[in-house]
């Protein structure tokens, strides 16, 4: 809340609308979201996996013409199968950490991206705001020189029917006035273009900045800033920050794919039932059961 120094609570109401309803901070949120939920996923494959198959079919078996003659030649019967497996990777080579460490540096990254965003946003709402303040100042100048030079006009006409003076000194008191009459105008021109681009600023249409008064900054106070500002201050603009979490992330996709070239091991466990013919349920049956466990490995031989 460093606007809040100028001590102006219009603006304050400001730049907490631009920020509640800005469209540009909602599609930064989403997309920290995102990250996150990708970083989840990812953290997710590290642990066991489980899963479940099931499949219910009936089936007319051909006569004599794959099997032969036998028992299941021209019938119709159930064929089910019903499976459950186990898997764990053993990530031997930190491929599956990093995997998680580089989806969560970009979520870190977008995080970061989000909170510049937001920071962009007060800047310039402040900025505009006080550009706002600058052309109303300008307009009082403006103002009281257009008055102080009709003052001098009326008093050289004065002294032109007191006999005191000459046509010249009047037309030379005058020659400014309609200059300072344009300028005036273009003052309230700036003016107005400054409630429209506060207005969009905030996301809404032109007229929206009518109702904006005259702002009231306290240029009184002093900037408490202290007499040294270490390098390192640099490091935590939030562009800075999403910068180097985005490195982090491509040296972490660089361990991924050290890993790839290493061979994968996973420990693997099987449990189903299997009937080909009998009645619906018949696969349940525990003498129908079967299953499986050890290791799996692959390793790369060659990739071109």
């Amino acid at each position: 809340d460093w606007w809040r120094a100028f001590g102006d609570t219009q603006l304050d109401a400001l730049v907490r609308g631009a920020t509640a309803a800005n469209p540009t901070l909602a599609a930064a949120s989403a997309r920290v979201r995102e990250a996150a939920s990708i970083a989840g996923a990812a953290e997710a494959a590290e642990g066991p996996q489980v899963a479940g198959s099931l499949d219910l079919t009936r089936k007319h078996w051909p006569e004599n013409l794959y099997y032969g003659p036998g028992p299941l030649a021209g019938r119709t019967t159930w064929n089910n199968t019903a499976a459950l497996r186990l898997s764990y990777h053993l990530d031997l080579w930190g491929r599956d950490k990093n995997e998680t460490e580089r989806a969560l540096d970009a979520a870190h990254a977008r995080a970061a991206d989000a909170r510049a965003a937001q920071l962009e946003i007060e800047a310039n709402v402040v900025r505009a705001y006080i550009d706002f303040a600058q052309h109303y100042a300008l307009l009082d100048i403006a103002t009281d020189m257009l008055a102080r030079q009709r003052q001098l006009a009326d008093l050289a006409r004065q002294r032109l029917a007191g006999g005191i003076g000459t046509q010249l000194e009047l037309s030379q008191a005058e020659a400014p006035l309609p200059e300072y009459e344009r300028t005036i105008e273009a003052r309230r021109e700036a003016i107005e273009l400054d409630r429209n681009q506060l207005a969009a600023l905030l996301g809404k249409g032109p007229g929206a900045g009518a109702a904006l008064l005259r702002p009231a900054l306290a240029l009184s106070a002093r900037a408490e800033l202290p007499t040294q500002l270490p390098a390192e201050l640099i490091g935590h603009r939030p562009d800075v920050v999403a910068a180097r979490w985005a490195v982090a992330g491509e040296a972490r996709g660089i361990d991924v794919a050290h890993a790839a070239f290493y061979p994968n091991v996973d420990l693997v466990a099987t449990l189903g039932g299997y009937a080909a013919a009998g009645p619906l349920f018949r696969f349940l049956r525990a003498a129908n059961g079967g299953w499986t466990g050890g290791p799996a490995l692959s390793l790369p031989i060659f990739d071109g």
